[in-house]
């Protein structure tokens, strides 16, 4: 992984978990990737990867 996609990866999982509490895990990952690539669309390869990342460290897959 690229030093992008990793902060992008620290970025989500920090977000998640501030916001957990309210939402549905998966539904709020989605929300916040999605406002990460309406910031800056040229990031939307690394933002969807950290996405990955992030979603099978939730469900536990690696």
């Amino acid at each position: 992984m690229n030093h992008k996609i990793i902060a992008y990866v620290e970025e989500l999982e920090s977000a998640l978990m501030n916001q957990m509490e309210d939402h549905n895990e998966e539904n709020l990952l989605f929300s916040i990737a999605s406002n990460l690539i309406a910031q800056d669309r040229a990031q939307y390869k690394n933002v969807c990867q950290a996405y990955e990342v992030v979603k099978h460290h939730i469900v536990g897959i690696h």
